[in-house]
C-alpha cells in the first residue's frame, strides 16, 4: 500500500521500535473521529472503512478494537463497581492506585479490595505498554515507548490517541462489571482527556460525543495539588507539564468534579505525605463502598 509501510528500527535495551507516518496516522484519526460520529454501532461498513486507512496492518486492527469499544451502545447490568483515580500530573495517582514502588505506609487502592476478597481489573492510562497507549506516548515524547512518530500528529485530532487507548478496554471493562465482587480500578479515565484537551481548544462536547459508550465510574477520586506542587515534583517533563497549562487543567477539573459531569467525584487533598493521602483516599473509599 503507498506510503504506509512501517519502518522497524532497533533501539538499543528495549527491543525493536515501530515507526510509523504521522501524517498518516492523523488522516486515520480524523476519519475514525467521522466513523464514530456518523455509526450508531460497530458493523461491516465500519470495517471496511478501517480497512481503507493508509496505516499497517498491525495499527488496523487496533483501531478496529477501539471502535469496537467506542461503537457498542448496549447496557449491560452492572454488579461490580468501577473506581477512577485521576488527578494533574505527578499528583500520585500510580502510587495509591497500585504502589509499584512500594513506599512505606502506602496501602494500593488495589490491595485494600483485593482484601476485600474482590476481584480487580487494573487499567493504567495512557498505558504506554500497548500499541494505542505508546502512541500517546511517542506524542508526548515519552522516552520509554516502543512508538515513534515520523513527524507531528495535530493538536486538532491527538486527543482521539487518548481515547482510543481508553476504548480498548471498554468491552472488557463492561463484561467485568458484570459479575459481583468485581472492581476496575483506572488511574485516568474520560475525565482527564476532558481536562487536559479543552485546554487545548478541543470542545468538551466533542470529546463527550466520541466517548458516548465508553462506561462511566461509579466513583472518581480526585488527588487535588496545585500545578507549582505538580512541577516541584517532576524530573522529566513531557509537552503537557508546563505551569499555565497544569494551573488550566486544575480548574478544569475541579469545575467538572463539582458538576458531577463524567460521574459521583470526590476531590480529595493531595498534600502531605503518601501515607497520609492514602488514609483519606481508603477512609473515601471505604464509605463509598458500603454504601453501594
Amino acid at each position: 500500500m503507498k506510503n504506509s509501510h512501517i519502518y522497524v528500527n532497533l533501539v538499543l535495551g528495549r527491543g525493536a521500535a515501530l515507526i510509523f507516518n504521522a501524517t498518516l496516522v492523523n488522516e486515520a484519526l480524523r476519519r475514525i473521529e467521522r466513523i464514530v460520529d456518523l455509526n450508531d454501532s460497530f458493523n461491516a461498513e465500519v470495517e471496511r472503512e478501517v480497512e481503507r486507512m493508509e496505516v499497517p496492518t498491525v495499527l488496523k486492527k487496533e483501531f478496529s478494537k477501539a471502535l469496537r469499544g467506542l461503537l457498542d451502545p448496549v447496557k449491560t447490568p452492572r454488579r461490580g463497581f468501577f473506581i477512577v483515580v485521576t488527578g494533574i500530573d505527578k499528583s500520585g495517582k500510580e502510587t495509591q492506585c497500585f504502589n509499584p514502588r512500594r513506599t512505606p505506609g502506602v496501602k494500593s487502592l488495589m490491595d485494600f479490595l483485593l482484601e476485600l476478597k474482590g476481584e480487580v481489573f487494573p487499567i493504567s492510562l495512557p498505558s504506554y505498554r500497548t500499541l494505542l497507549g505508546s502512541l500517546v506516548g511517542s506524542y508526548l515524547g515519552v522516552k520509554d515507548v516502543n512508538v515513534k512518530l515520523s513527524g507531528e500528529i495535530s493538536e486538532e485530532h491527538a486527543w482521539i490517541l487518548w481515547s482510543l487507548d481508553r476504548a480498548q478496554y471498554n468491552n472488557d471493562v463492561k463484561s467485568w462489571l458484570n459479575q459481583r465482587n468485581h472492581y476496575v480500578l483506572a488511574r485516568r479515565w474520560t475525565e482527564s482527556n476532558v481536562c487536559y484537551q479543552t485546554v487545548r481548544g478541543i470542545s468538551e462536547d466533542r470529546i463527550l460525543r466520541f466517548e458516548r459508550n465508553i462506561e462511566k465510574p461509579d466513583l472518581i477520586l480526585v488527588i487535588d495539588i496545585t500545578a507549582e506542587e505538580a512541577l516541584t515534583r517532576s524530573r522529566e517533563r513531557d509537552r503537557y507539564e508546563k505551569l499555565d497549562f497544569l494551573e488550566k487543567v486544575r480548574e478544569k477539573l475541579l469545575e467538572i468534579s463539582f458538576r458531577g459531569l463524567i460521574g459521583r467525584t470526590v476531590v480529595v487533598n493531595g498534600f502531605g505525605s503518601p501515607s497520609e493521602v492514602n488514609s483519606r483516599l481508603l477512609k473515601i473509599l471505604n464509605f463509598y463502598l458500603r454504601r453501594s
